[in-house]
């Protein structure tokens, strides 16, 4: 049900949870209550876009494969619809009056007999990835054009009845109503802050300089708070339920949230833990948090419990207010488990909602929060908790053998975690923590770190995506004009620290890390790409054979899915996550900002592949290795991760991936 909200500057139907956070903006901010209102319009179209784009890419109910192309060239259009069936002669007479633009490709869909979309295309990037117009076309019993996803959803409905999933479209239409509403805040808060620091200074780094004389202001963190769009691929991107607009608007890094974590104390025999350098968890947190001392020596003492016998975990606000006190009520009850007033960690949220930056210690803490965000609940295994310190460890012997990358291409270790004991998956997952190392150690002066996400985030000073900015000043740094070939000579030497380090651990001892945007770190000076971080072990991919025969043998946590015997699993994890998500939206940008086409820089990624293939293969041992990679990496067509199809097989126990044509395979 839509309830119209009346204003003086708008009339606008709002659905529920754009409603829900318009009455939040009108209580905390009345004042901007009109522009809020003005960016729904935006955020809708944004949300239509990346669906339409999600489901176009995964080929849904063949909305890709069995379209037709359609153009129109003055009055004349045209189209690869060779045979047309006399209930269609009706929609072609009245195409004239879809008012569509010329210059651009629609791909026409039949839904029903007479009926169609007409999406606007603008362009096609590597994967199948379709740069959306913003006014799809229907064309039914008459002529609209679909403002929103899920309007576009609704009008799928015979396809939906057919296919018997009119529930999981439910309930995908309704995470896309709920990211709509908080991206529309998100885009709001922006305008509102990008007004105040570019009173501040005239450009992104000058900015950045000046706050730097701030010792507490982070670069890094500055950075993930600009990501306010998510996921550059998921239509669920912005997804949060079911938090209220109170609670995304204070706990999330867009908003510049920062949570207070709480402290929850578990009867010790219910914990599992495993971290490098520490024994006892609760030794670790004391002496990384010597502010808890007080607040937990007093509790325990008030108690008459001993510290000994329980452990100290770190809880995100809104899993111990909403989650907590319901998953664990009996054993709150019985004392095997207690709140511990008063004891706080003052943190900073980032891109990634669950993981927060402490302010009294060099730490990133991941949390259990049980939300739908993007592609699943963000609760946190057992094996994701007590793993990480077991990895890192590995990558970092790893590393040492591998000098020639140990100064570029850097792990941000995970030094240990915990999680509840429980045959019970929601209280096993529920409460868990991670503890991963800072950044700062691997920054060095006159660097910047920039998480990957950011790269295509808006800069506040040129309304630009990030990278442009840093391409700007990598040509200024270099002594160079902004230029098609500054630009490549840029993606030549990411590109270059990148493959060299992803496809060497893959090749040589079996690991595939999740190196997309969100993990990977990038860090610059003067624009130059210096070094790579990547961090966050949890869907890492371990081919035992590979690792094996280095002479690496973990011990890890049972049913681990990390550790696999098929080769293709680490393979498509490197494959989608580095290939795909990451290098093709760096290409994607640098192409359409500089002109240049995607063929030429993939040309240039698939040479930077040869030669650490080149390498690698003069190592007798790692030929069979090498030419295992090389076959999959440059195969015509390549698996691709079906984000949307996957939230609609939310008990799928596997990823689902679709084939899409391989820009590597035609860069020779």
């Amino acid at each position: 049900m839509n309830t119209r909200l009346s204003l003086r500057t708008a009339d606008i139907i709002l659905y529920p949870y754009e409603q829900e956070c318009a009455e939040f903006i009108q209580k905390r901010f009345p004042e901007c209550l009109s522009a809020y209102v003005r960016h729904v319009m935006r955020a809708r179209t944004t949300i239509l876009q990346r669906t339409v784009a999600a489901l176009l890419r995964e080929d849904v109910f063949g909305l890709y494969s069995h379209s037709y192309d359609l153009q129109v060239i003055g009055s004349v259009y045209m189209t690869n619809w060779h045979r047309l069936a006399p209930e269609w002669e009706s929609v072609v007479h009245r195409l004239p009056d879809a008012n569509l633009q010329e210059g651009i490709t629609y791909k026409l869909f039949p839904v029903a007999s007479g009926q169609c979309f007409l999406i606007p295309i603008r362009g096609e990037s590597a994967f199948r990835q379709c740069d959306i117009g913003e006014e799809v076309v229907w064309i039914g019993e008459g002529i609209q054009t679909v403002r929103d996803a899920l309007s576009f959803l609704s009008l799928l409905t015979p396809l939906i009845k057919a296919a018997g999933e009119e529930q999981a479209w439910a309930q995908l239409a309704k995470e896309l109503e709920n990211g709509t509403s908080n991206l529309a805040l998100a885009y709001w808060h922006f305008e509102k802050e990008c007004q105040t620091m570019r009173k501040e200074a005239d450009n992104l780094f000058t900015y950045i300089e000046q706050r730097q004389i701030d010792p507490s202001f982070c670069p890094a963190l500055f950075f993930e708070q600009l990501c306010i769009e998510g996921h550059h691929l998921h239509p669920s991107a912005k997804t949060k339920l079911p938090m209220s607009p109170k609670d995304v608007f204070a706990y999330s890094a867009e908003f510049g949230g920062q949570p207070q974590l709480r402290i929850v104390a578990v009867r010790r025999h219910l914990c599992d833990f495993h971290f490098d350098g520490y024994k006892d968890p609760n030794t670790f947190l004391l002496d990384h948090f010597p502010s808890l001392r007080g607040p937990v020596a007093e509790r325990f003492q008030q108690t008459k419990k001993k510290l000994e016998d329980y452990v100290l975990v770190p809880v995100h606000p809104w899993q111990y207010e909403h989650v907590i006190p319901n998953v664990y009520r009996e054993e709150l009850r019985d004392g095997r488990l207690w709140l511990i007033e008063g004891a706080v960690i003052p943190t900073q949220a980032t891109a990634s909602f669950r993981t927060v930056l402490a302010k009294e210690a060099p730490l990133y803490i991941k949390t259990a929060v049980h939300s739908q965000m993007t592609s699943t609940v963000r609760s946190i295994s057992s094996q994701s908790a007590n793993n990480g310190a077991t990895y890192s460890r590995l990558l970092r012997t790893i590393l040492e053998r591998e000098r020639d990358l140990s100064a570029i291409f850097l792990p941000v270790c995970e030094i240990g975690g915990c999680s509840f004991r429980s045959k019970d998956p929601n209280k096993a997952r529920n409460l868990s923590v991670i503890y991963r190392e800072g950044l700062d150690r691997f920054v060095d002066e006159g660097e910047i770190a920039i998480a990957g996400t950011a790269l295509y985030a808006s800069s506040p000073f040129s309304g630009q995506p990030i990278i442009n900015d840093i391409i700007e000043a990598y040509a200024k740094g270099i002594g160079r004009p902004s230029s098609q070939e500054t630009a490549l000579s840029f993606l030549h030497e990411y590109v270059g620290i990148a493959v060299r380090g992803f496809l060497t651990l893959l090749v040589k001892y079996g690991i595939g890390l999740e190196g997309h945007l969100q993990n990977t770190v990038p860090v610059f000076r003067q624009g130059k790409p210096m070094k790579l971080l990547f961090r966050d072990w949890g869907g890492i991919r371990l081919y035992r054979p590979r690792l094996e025969r280095q002479g690496f043998n973990i011990d890890v946590r049972p049913d681990s899915i990390t550790i696999t015997d098929d080769l293709r699993e680490a393979q498509n994890k490197v494959f989608y996550t580095v290939f795909q998500n990451q290098l093709g939206e760096i290409i994607r940008h640098i192409s359409r900002q500089w002109g240049i086409a995607e063929e030429q820089c993939w040309i240039c990624v698939r040479r930077q592949c040869d030669e650490v293939f080149a390498k690698l293969a003069k190592d007798p041992n790692l030929k069979r290795a090498v030419h295992e990679d090389r076959q999959a990496l440059y195969r015509p067509h390549i698996d691709h991760k079906a984000l949307a199809k996957m939230r609609l097989q939310p008990k799928a126990k596997t990823y689902c991936f679709v084939s899409v044509p391989n820009p590597l395979a035609m860069s020779r």
